[in-house]
């Protein structure tokens, strides 16, 4: 048993230290990404206007131009009373900016008394006061509470394969060109013969209409 093992790392140690490099590589990009993703996941606090500027979302929020985008269109969607709050609810503040940070505070602490919505796990949080056109013309103070799902343009992947006893690494890029639909060409290196795939994605929310 032992000299059967040792044969097969002689045989294949090339690939044994690739799988260890990946794995080290991978395990450190998860940790390294974790603790990005905490502290970008914390709710920012920014005025009515930075709320609703493309520029100081991308700088203030970290957020690509294209997402930055799409939140400040909703944004200025909420200004103009166009889209209506999920949930409202009351805060005591001597200004609206500052009830907005401590809003901002709340979700950070997950208090358990905001709104469920005010505390769904998302990749961006922000809160801003923003002064809202009723109909008939009148206009309020609020704080608006924004959730922000980043949509990403470019996902890579590797890993480690076998087949018929072969090993090789799959190498992935895929382009995500619209919310639901992608191609993604991946590149199988190492093992007798390398090869390669392409395929196209399509996101759902529904397998077979089952789940």
């Amino acid at each position: 048993m032992l000299d059967q093992a040792k044969r097969f790392i002689a045989n294949h140690w090339k690939y044994i230290v690739g799988l260890a490099v990946v794995l080290a590589l991978l395990l450190w990009g998860i940790s390294y990404n974790q603790a990005q993703e905490s502290r970008l996941q914390q709710a920012v606090t920014l005025t009515q206007e930075q709320a609703a500027n493309v520029n100081a979302l991308q700088n203030e929020l970290k957020l690509s131009k294209q997402n930055a985008e799409m939140l400040a269109s909703a944004v200025q969607q909420a200004q103009a009373g166009k889209v209506q709050p999920i949930y409202n609810f009351t805060v005591e503040a001597p200004t609206v900016q500052q009830a907005a940070v401590g809003v901002a505070d709340r979700i950070n602490a997950k208090d358990p008394t905001l709104p469920p919505a005010a505390l769904e796990k998302s990749d961006r949080t922000l809160t801003a006061p923003q002064e809202v056109q009723q109909p008939g013309g009148a206009t309020e103070w609020q704080v608006g509470v924004y959730k922000v799902n980043n949509y990403r343009n470019w996902e890579w992947s590797v890993g480690y394969g076998r087949h018929s006893g072969d090993s090789y690494i799959p190498v992935g890029l895929q382009r995500n060109f619209s919310k639901d639909r992608a191609i993604e060409v991946e590149y199988h290196a190492g093992g007798n013969e390398s090869g390669w795939e392409t395929k196209y994605t399509i996101m759902t929310n529904k397998l077979f209409f089952l789940f």
